[in-house]
This record gives structure tokens, C-alpha cells and sequence, in this order.
């Protein structure tokens, strides 16, 4: 099988890199996420992760150059990264599990393909290529790809036993690329070791969850989850996906996406559930902050264009968008008037009353927030006052 026409293996620091690894003959092929989503005719092929026949030191000592930066970035699991002109390639050596407690795997490095392939999660992430074109499946993934089915490689129980995020990861994939039903097999064996989740990292299953929120087919995705009592595991103290499901279908059509207004659409309006979800999944500080404002209920009722422009000053525009969005309100119209809205500034400020002779300290505060809010009420006419 051939891959043609794929702009991006024509890169030069892509084959440099290749070039380099595959010296002494084909040690190194292009595995995983680039060959699947290169083989469904995705526009955009994200990182290029390299598999090599070679130990780590030997990848190591070939691509250390002056051209080339090399760091031994999980070198105990036969990972390093080399970077070229500000653009990363992440190297594993072929490897075989040996033994593994759910989140980290004893591994021994081989030169089998087939054996790296079998350690893998799905078949369609067992897939090799080479840098003419060609393309190596050992495990038929390139037919469950045709057949848009998410398929475990081997036993599914085993499969998850060896990382437990691989639960998530099959219901992400499901999401982005199935057109079907859940291969049953693996759901069952899901379900069955969903308490798993339970010991792993909160960035790691942000990461996978983030991109079920945002696949085409989230709603139909949780609502299995919510049903499996796999939500639960991740937000357990979820409502449901109702709310989700119509702020989903809203935002498809109006063409935006907001992982955290999605993630808030889950959650109560209850701020010290919403702070520890957002500890628990280990979120950005703003992250954090804009799930908080998510999270709280806002008086805002009559949303006539004047109104609007004052709840963007007072909340900002995302937080004025899924306000609306939630609550099936945002139209086209009112989201071009949103989006193409300049912000005014208030532009009187503590030293201007200091001038007009108001000393510093509290009553000059108290002056300043009224004369904003005037400013405010009158819709952001200039002010004397």
C-alpha cells in the first residue's frame, strides 16, 4: 500500500532526520497518528512520532550533529527528541511490554516490528510508514480505518490493563472518526475497568477528555460514557449531559468551539465543585478562571444590543457567548455583532481627579467607581465630570 502526494513527507528537516536514522539501511519508519490521519485524507497532519529498530544511544549518536539537537527525553522507555530548526521529532525505539501496573510499563527494546506493533493500543495506530510512501500494517488497521472502527489490538483487558487511559483514548477515537457502533469487546472491557481512571494523572486525562468534548461526535460519545458510569469516574459530580448536548449542537452550527464552555456544560452551578474539577483535571490558572465564570449565574435577561455591549464591558465577550449559547439565545447575527464589537476602555483615571484636586485614598476610589458606572449607564458617552 502507497501513501502519494503527501506534502508534508517532503519536508527537509523530516528527511533529514529520516535520512540520517535510515543511514545503515531502513531502521526508522514514521508510525501512529501522522500515517492514520495521512491515510483518512485529513488536510493536516499533526506531530510525527519515528519508531527505530535502533537502541536509543545508537539514534542518539547518529543524529547529533550541528544541524540536529538531541535530548534523552524518555530515554528509560527508549524515547529521545531531536529538534531541527525549531521542529521536534519525538524517536522510540521498537519495544515489547513485559509488565506493567496500569500506568507505567516495564518494557524490553527489539528490533521486531511485530512485536512493537502488538504493544500498541488500536490497529489503526500500528501502522508504518516509509518515507517513498509505502506503508507497513501488520494488524490489518488500514480495514478498520476503511470501516471506521475502533479496534484493541490483542485482549482489550489487557490492552487497558497496560494504561488505563487507553479507555479514554478509545472513546476518542470513536468520536473523531467512527460512522458506526462501538466495537462491543472493547466497551465491555471499559466498563469493566473504569475505576482505573481513578490513578491516573489529571493532565493526562484532560488531554484525552479536551478532545472527546471536542470531536464531532461528543454528544453521542458521553452520553454512552454518562450511561457506562465512565463520566462518572472523571466528573462525579456530572449533570448529565443534556445541557451539553444542546449547547453542542448550538455551537456546531454557528461554527465555534470552547473546550472549557463544553467542560462547564457538565458541571453544576457550584463553585467549589467547579475549583476542584478544574484541581482534579489539573487546569491552567486561566483555565481555572474562565470555568469559575462559566460557573456562575449571571442577571441578565432582556439581551437588547445596548445591554449586550454592557455585559461584554462588565464579563468580556466568551463569557457573554456562552451565556447566551447556553441558554439557546446566540444566534449568527447577534455572534457577528459580538465578535466584530471594539471594547471601550475607560479612560479616566485616579491621577485626572487627582488634578481636579481629590486627594488619594478611599473617597477618590468611590468617586472613580461611580463615575465608571454613570459611564456605563449612559452606553460609553463621554463623561464631564
Amino acid at each position: 500500500m502507497q501513501i502519494k502526494n503527501q506534502t508534508w513527507l517532503n519536508d527537509p528537516d523530516l528527511q533529514q532526520v529520516m535520512g540520517v536514522l535510515n543511514k545503515y539501511g531502513t531502521k526508522a519508519r514514521i508510525v501512529g497518528g501522522a500515517v492514520r490521519d495521512a491515510l483518512m485524507g485529513f488536510s493536516e497532519i499533526g506531530d510525527i512520532d519515528i519508531a527505530s529498530a535502533l537502541t536509543p544511544e545508537q539514534n542518539m549518536d547518529l543524529l547529533e550533529s550541528p544541524d540536529i539537537k538531541v535530548y534523552p527525553t524518555g530515554i528509560q522507555f527508549g524515547t529521545i527528541t531531536a529538534v531541527i530548526n525549531d521542529k521536534t521529532f519525538e524517536i522510540t525505539t521498537l519495544r515489547q511490554d513485559v509488565d506493567t501496573d496500569g500506568r507505567h510499563a516495564q518494557v524490553e527494546f527489539t528490533d521486531d516490528w511485530l512485536e512493537d506493533a502488538k504493544r500498541r493500543d488500536f490497529t489503526f495506530n500500528a501502522l508504518y510508514l516509509d518515507m517513498d510512501g509505502t506503508v507497513h500494517d501488520p494488524l490489518n488497521g488500514y480495514q478498520d480505518l476503511l470501516d471506521r472502527r475502533v479496534r484493541f489490538i490483542g485482549a482489550p483487558l489487557e490492552r487497558i490493563k497496560e494504561d488505563a487511559l487507553r479507555i479514554l483514548r478509545f472513546y476518542r477515537f470513536f468520536g473523531e472518526i467512527s460512522s458506526g457502533n462501538l466495537d462491543d469487546k472493547g466497551h465491555e472491557a471499559a466498563k469493566s475497568l473504569k475505576s482505573d481512571l481513578r490513578g491516573l494523572s489529571g493532565e493526562r486525562v484532560w488531554q484525552e477528555f479536551r478532545k472527546i468534548l471536542l470531536s464531532n461526535n461528543a454528544p453521542k460519545v458521553l452520553k454512552i460514557m454518562c450511561e457506562a458510569g465512565i463520566l462518572y469516574e472523571i466528573l462525579p459530580e456530572n449533570e448529565g449531559v443534556s445541557n451539553f448536548c444542546n449547547y453542542f449542537e448550538l455551537e456546531n452550527s454557528l461554527n465555534i468551539e470552547d473546550d472549557i464552555g463544553r467542560l462547564s456544560c457538565l458541571l453544576p452551578y457550584d463553585q467549589e465543585i467547579i475549583s476542584d474539577t478544574a484541581k482534579k483535571l489539573r487546569l491552567s490558572n486561566k483555565q481555572s478562571d474562565v470555568l469559575s465564570k462559566y460557573g456562575k449565574e449571571y442577571p441578565y435577561h432582556d439581551l437588547d444590543q445596548k445591554t449586550l455591549r454592557r455585559v461584554m464591558y462588565e464579563t468580556g465577550k466568551d463569557i457573554l457567548i456562552h451565556y447566551l449559547c447556553l441558554r439557546g439565545k446566540l444566534t449568527k447575527e447577534i455572534l457577528e455583532y459580538i465578535q466584530s464589537y471594539k471594547i471601550p476602555l475607560f479612560s479616566i483615571q485616579g491621577k485626572d481627579l487627582i488634578i481636579q484636586g481629590w486627594a488619594p485614598g478611599v473617597a477618590l476610589g468611590l468617586e472613580l467607581n461611580r463615575l465608571e458606572k454613570k459611564w456605563i449607564e449612559s452606553d460609553f458617552k463621554s463623561l464631564k465630570n
